[in-house]
């Protein structure tokens, strides 16, 4: 408890020094008016709101937040989000996981314009493999959205937007970067318009010996060590073709490929780490068609097929792959009219995993239907009722889900809005469980959750452009799917527990202009996340707080900008992590610091960016998931071309 105050006083203390920074430069500054930026808009394919007149809170990063980011994974670009904890299995390359509200894992939805990326065989997807080159923004939906996009999404959905052209002049792009424990990277894209035919392409390969240094605690003292057979060489391709010149209609083709070869040392014991390997190869296709077909009534249609190829060998005993193929069409017509929108439409998708893990290839047909709808009763009272139907062949099963959401806004004269909804939510079984070999249980039913919440958001000017979130979620998982011990002593996935979550989340978000040449701004973000068991088999895990879920994660973020030149710092606190479920031993608590600063020049028109990155500022010794070591301090050098 001592350190987590002692991290808000930190907290407080940046926040009060950076407002008398501000209010010092506005007493000097000839003109100090507040920029006003456009209302933001979120539109996932099925929703199109705002994140003031949505019925629970909505977090969107922009462009320039991705680039002013540590990191080139989508995982470091999450990492300070509000409510977000991101589960790392030890330096730049490994498995990456999010967890939203307290929950598992596979109970994010993670989309990709749109399109689910989870996987039928686990329900996960690892934020390592995605980078962050072609990201252009990314939305956050902190509420269980079922009713819109199905299973998984029982504690959130993050979906990734991607870059698209603009421009008619032919853009080049070059970066390169240089960093700590071998690193190396390179990308270069290319987009030009041809008449209302944008094209893109572009190519990163990046690759590290990756033996970062850590202290590992041997029972008597910390000792230095370098972690060992964790090199790793990620390579990515992406191509995108939008047709504009389509009357009344938009033709986007968007195929991106990947090919990830990693080692994977596996848990530090002490002694000599495993000398396994992991390549993943992963083909993502979006075919998307939308079309107007009255001045109020859109049609969009969207096909998507995606290979994925997954082999681990530890040259030893185990060779083991995976195929995941998935086949997705849907078609959606959006309503728009003066007091309401609708959103209807029918979902298909196939999923099979073909893998020698398990007793049988798994095939699966989903067939879904769905309405959701936004009613703007008058100017004070917005309801989103929506209803969705998804109908699975394996496990035979139909599931319904509803949702009921508003947003009242009670002053005419106040930007302050006030939210809440509540609906049910459910998660299918995973191909893993279901047909593991001589372990999976075909009598599985989904995990289902009821899922409630309220908040209110604020934006004003004082001195600064400001924005103040609070929410408050509650989760009720129940039919949670557990691995359970068997008499045979074999361990086998049922539908046995029960927990409950609890939720607040604060934001602070505060933008300052000072004349024309320097620009602040400062993200608070503070969640507390109670979520425990209950109903477990053994009674002494009821009322304790679930592995790995962090009560309290304190996230501040700082961007000063002067002219061409500017320093991101980021600062994350992150509460203790219980390791076993009668709570009785944890991982503590851990702070780091990390931080970048850039110089911009123009050169003969050619945007030249140069960045020096530093991560673990202070050589912070820790873990977020135990027996996986963080590295400690770490340099990247980049320099970044565009034209």
């Amino acid at each position: 408890m001592v350190k987590i105050f002692v991290n808000l006083v930190i907290v407080l203390t940046i926040f009060s020094a950076s407002a008398e920074l501000s209010a010092q430069l506005t007493s000097v500054a000839e003109d100090s008016s507040v920029y006003k930026t456009e209302e933001i808009k979120v539109i996932s394919n099925k929703l199109i709101s705002n994140e003031l007149h949505a019925y629970s809170k909505i977090q969107f990063i922009n462009e320039a937040q991705i680039k002013n980011s540590n990191g080139d994974r989508l995982s470091d670009i999450l990492s300070s989000s509000n409510g977000v904890f991101i589960k790392s299995y030890g330096g730049n390359s490994s498995l990456s996981t999010i967890s939203i509200s307290g929950s598992g894992s596979e109970h994010t939805l993670i989309l990709l314009n749109g399109v689910k990326l989870n996987s039928s065989q686990n329900n996960l997807v690892d934020l390592s493999t995605i980078t962050k080159d072609n990201i252009k923004s990314i939305e956050i939906l902190h509420s269980g959205s079922g009713t819109v996009y199905g299973s998984e999404a029982m504690a959130g959905v993050v979906n990734i937007i991607t870059k698209q052209n603009i421009s008619d002049k032919i853009g080049l792009t070059l970066n390169a970067q240089s960093g700590s424990y071998g690193l190396m990277k390179y990308f270069a894209g290319i987009t030009k318009n041809f008449s209302g035919i944008e094209t893109g392409f572009n190519y990163s390969n990046e690759s590290s010996e990756n033996d970062f240094d850590y202290y590992y605690y041997n029972g008597v003292s910390n000792v230095l060590k370098f972690r060992q057979h964790s090199a790793y060489e990620f390579s990515n391709y992406n191509f995108n073709l939008n047709f504009m010149n389509i009357e009344n209609s938009e033709l986007r083709v968007y195929s991106n490929y990947s090919n990830n070869i990693r080692d994977i040392p596996g848990i530090e014991v002490g002694s000599d780490p495993s000398d396994a390997e992991q390549s993943d190869k992963n083909w993502n296709n979006i075919l998307s068609f939308s079309t107007k077909l009255k001045s109020d009534l859109n049609l969009t249609t969207i096909f998507n097929f995606q290979n994925n190829l997954s082999n681990y060998s530890d040259n030893i005993l185990t060779d083991s792959y995976y195929k995941n193929l998935v086949y997705t069409g849907s078609l959606q017509a959006y309503l728009l009219r003066e007091n309401y929108k609708l959103t209807g439409g029918y979902e298909y998708s196939f999923n099979s995993l073909i893998s020698n893990e398990v007793d049988t290839d798994a095939n699966r047909d989903i067939n879904s239907v769905y309405l959701l709808s936004e009613v703007e009763v008058n100017d004070m009272l917005r309801i989103y009722p929506s209803v969705r139907a998804d109908n699975y062949s394996d496990p035979g099963s139909a599931v319904f889900t509803g949702q009921f959401g508003l947003n009242v806004k009670p002053f005419s004269g106040e930007n302050i809005y006030f939210k809440a909804n509540a609906g049910n939510n459910y998660s299918a079984p995973t191909f893993n469980e279901l047909y593991w070999k001589d372990l999976g249980n075909r009598d599985l039913n989904p995990e289902r959750s009821f899922n409630a919440g309220g908040g209110v958001i604020y934006k004003f000017d004082l001195y600064s452009e400001n924005k103040i979130e609070l929410t408050y979620n509650y989760i009720n998982y129940d039919d949670k799917i557990v691995w359970t011990p068997q008499s045979n002593g074999n361990w086998v996935p049922e539908n046995r527990t029960e927990s409950i979550s609890n939720i607040f989340l604060a934001d602070m978000n505060l933008h300052k202009d000072i004349g024309n040449f320097f620009t602040a701004d400062m993200n608070l973000n503070y969640s507390f996340t109670n979520a425990e068991n209950i109903n477990t088999l053994n009674p002494d895990f009821n009322n304790k707080q679930l592995i790995y879920v962090p009560l309290n994660i304190v996230n501040v973020s700082l961007e000063l900008k002067y002219k061409n030149s500017g320093v991101n710092v980021f600062y994350n606190f992150t509460d203790k992590r219980y390791t076993d479920p009668y709570n009785d031993k944890y991982l503590p608590a851990f702070v780091t610091v990390d931080g970048n600063v850039f110089y911009m020049l123009d050169i003969y028109g050619v945007n030249s960016t140069i960045r020096i990155e530093v991560n673990n500022i202070f050589n912070e010794n820790y873990q977020v998931v135990s027996g996986y070591p963080m590295p400690l301090r770490n340099l990247k050098f980049s320099v970044n071309l565009e034209y």
